[in-house]
C-alpha cells in the first residue's frame, strides 16, 4: 500500500518530470537559434509557454477559477500561433 507520504513522492515525481521537460525545451530553442543564423522563431516561444501553463495545470489545480484562467491563457497563446503560422505562410507565398 502507498502510505500518505507516497502520494507526495509520486507528486513530487511528476513535477520534475514535467520541469525536464520545460529544460529539453529551453536547450532546444538554444540549439535552433544556432541553426537559424542567430534567430529565435516565435513559435517556439509560444510552444514554451504552452508547455509552463500545462505544468501548471497539471501541478497546481486548487481553484476551479485558476484552472478556467489558465486555460483561457492556453487558448490565447493557440491563437497567436495560428496568427504567426497564417503570417509566416504569407511571407513564403
Amino acid at each position: 500500500m502507498i502510505a500518505k507520504s507516497g502520494f507526495n513522492d509520486y507528486y513530487v515525481l511528476i513535477q520534475e518530470v514535467l520541469v525536464f521537460f520545460l529544460y529539453f525545451e529551453f536547450i532546444s530553442l538554444v540549439v535552433k537559434y544556432f541553426e537559424s543564423n542567430y534567430h529565435f522563431p516565435l513559435d517556439y516561444f509560444i510552444y514554451i509557454g504552452i508547455t509552463a501553463i500545462v505544468r501548471i495545470i497539471i501541478t497546481d489545480h486548487g481553484s476551479p477559477w485558476d484552472t478556467l484562467i489558465l486555460a483561457c491563457a492556453i487558448v490565447v497563446l493557440l491563437i497567436a500561433l495560428v496568427i504567426v503560422n497564417r503570417h509566416s505562410l504569407d511571407d513564403k507565398s
